[in-house]
């Protein structure tokens, strides 16, 4: 048992423990109303998912400590102290002995009648996961937090990370900087045969394993050591990772701080697909990389996979651009960096020619028979899932190398306007008459984009409906006069492939994921796009 003396920093409470000492934990959550649905449906109908109630303004409803629930929600959520009064009234006796055994809950001197947790556990997915605390409820500890912390999974990233990831079965599975191998759990429990998670840190590692054992998991196995290095000689169907990518001068927290460019473990990633991802397989990186003088993020992978670069598939799905200079000046403004760095960092970006830094999804995947390799770029939104990525590999490694004869293909398929698709006009009011001006066609799903268009697209697109075929809506075009009697059938075939391409339609070959469930999984609703230029195809 841990002295109540030791600051909660210094406490390391990821304890194995027996699988009946571990269900007896996941019943002191589950019968106290701790779980994903339950908490769901008390904090509201406009909270689907656990990670809507965060930041704390999400959870009013738990604000007033009366029941199990709210104490569960304050102490493992919140990670805020709790009077031993509320404990000792609200949970029976033999879960606070429990919790006791785990050495979770403690109190401090002065605070002797306070109960804090050493860790935060949240319901996410069904599963239970631990890390560590993102408050801290005693002066004691006040102090920097260790370089070892484990990153929380409740975050905005973790929940971007989740949402964009594949879940296609697999067999072999692998989460590098795994922190608390929450997405090697969600691969264990719903897709992947066999998971694999390594962290370069003890305490994250030892948090992973603790995971998988209160969650009864028993396909994880989580691994010490600096990406690959525990795992010479091994592949993998799937490696996803959401590395450190803050750039850093010196490295502060290790699950954070990136090296001098915020890329110096991603390139590493990349680097090691050639040994350890196999043919056919998939990695997928959530990042900030830095877009260069002439060189885009898209480019910068492919040259980062080094001289293996022509086995590998690129895609990338881009988030918001943010100038660098501005980026560090907001770090320093939240405490996670110096002022008097700032010029130091100025020079630095000159001297690399980085110009903006960019969120970035990438999804990287190996070849598997000779054909071209494909290299893209889209713009995310937030309701850009994992399937709508895997949906543009798919489609761009099919089309990559189509010739204007293989396009006519699609004269013969029957489009379907996606339902997210919208038309907007401008018109200008000229001596009392309206002229329209401008047409585009806009969509957030699968990716965010714009594309102006003809007026003549309204008639197109309101009668996709999957039960013409594209040649029988151009002769209805030229029926009516939309477009000219002898407009070629080349040309109309090309334009559906860019509407295919945009995800304005689909076609029953390339059928788009059930979006919805996706949004269901990571509770992910309509919103605003996430601050990034949307993508124009003119």
């Amino acid at each position: 048992m841990v002295s109540a003396a030791q600051p909660a920093w210094a406490v390391s409470p990821f304890r194995i423990a027996s699988q009946e000492e571990f269900a007896r934990l996941r019943e002191v959550f589950e019968q106290g109303g701790y779980t994903e649905s339950q908490l769901c449906e008390r904090a509201g109908a406009d909270v689907t998912s656990v990670f809507d109630l965060w930041p704390g303004s999400k959870r009013s409803s738990f604000a007033s400590v009366t029941d199990a629930q709210s104490l569960l929600v304050r102490l493992f959520f919140d990670g805020d102290a709790v009077s031993a009064k509320a404990l000792d009234d609200l949970l029976p006796r033999d879960h606070i002995e429990t919790l006791r055994s785990f050495d979770l809950i403690y109190s401090q001197a002065p605070h002797e009648d306070m109960v804090a947790t050493r860790i935060a556990i949240y319901p996410i997915e069904g599963l239970y996961i631990a890390s560590d605390r993102l408050s801290r409820p005693f002066a004691e500890a006040s102090g920097a937090a260790p370089m070892d912390l484990v990153f929380s999974p409740i975050l905005p990233q973790t929940r971007a990370f989740l949402r964009l990831m594949p879940r296609e079965r697999c067999e072999s599975f692998l989460e590098l900087c795994g922190g608390s191998g929450v997405a090697a759990l969600v691969g264990a429990q719903r897709f992947a045969s066999h998971a694999t998670v390594v962290d370069i840190t003890d305490r994250s590692t030892r948090c992973a394993a603790f995971n998988a054992a209160l969650n009864g998991v028993s396909n994880v196995s989580a691994l010490e050591g600096d990406l690959y290095a525990p795992l010479v000689g091994e592949t993998f169907d799937l490696i996803v990772a959401h590395p450190p990518y803050v750039p850093a001068l010196e490295s502060r927290l290790t699950f954070r701080d990136g090296g001098i460019d915020g890329e110096g473990i991603t390139s590493r990633i990349f680097e090691g697909l050639a040994d350890h991802l196999r043919p056919g397989g998939q990695c997928f990186v959530d990042c900030l990389m830095s877009s260069r003088e002439g060189m885009p993020v898209e480019q910068r992978v492919r040259e980062m996979l080094g001289s293996s670069s022509q086995e590998f598939d690129v895609v990338v799905a881009q988030g918001a651009t943010l100038d660098p200079l501005h980026f560090m000046l907001d770090q320093a403004c939240e405490g996670l960096a110096s002022f008097a760095d700032l010029e130091e960092w100025r020079d630095t970006f000159r001297r690399l020619d980085v110009d903006g830094l960019v969120m970035a999804s990438v999804l990287v995947q190996r070849k598997s028979t000779a054909r071209p390799v494909i290299t893209t770029r889209r713009v995310r939104s937030s309701l850009t899932s994992g399937g709508d990525m895997q949906w543009m590999m798919r489609w761009m490694v099919t089309t990559a190398s189509w010739a204007p004869s293989d396009e006519l293909r699609l004269l013969s398929s029957h489009p379907r306007t996606l339902p997210r698709t919208e038309l907007r006009s401008r018109s200008r009011l000229v001596d009392g008459q309206w002229y329209g001006e401008e047409c585009a066609l806009v969509t957030l799903a699968p990716f965010a984009v714009e594309a102006t268009c003809p007026s003549w697209y309204a008639t197109l697109l309101q009668w996709c409906d999957g039960r013409m075929t594209a040649r029988e809506h151009l002769q209805y075009l030229r029926d009516t006069h939309a477009v000219p009697d002898d407009a070629p059938e080349e040309a109309f075939a090309r334009m559906i492939r860019q509407l295919l391409d945009a995800g304005l339609v689909e076609i029953d070959e390339f059928r788009l994921p059930d979006a919805t469930a996706m949004r269901d999984t990571v509770g992910v609703r309509d919103r605003a796009r996430d601050g990034q230029p949307v993508e124009r195809a003119d």
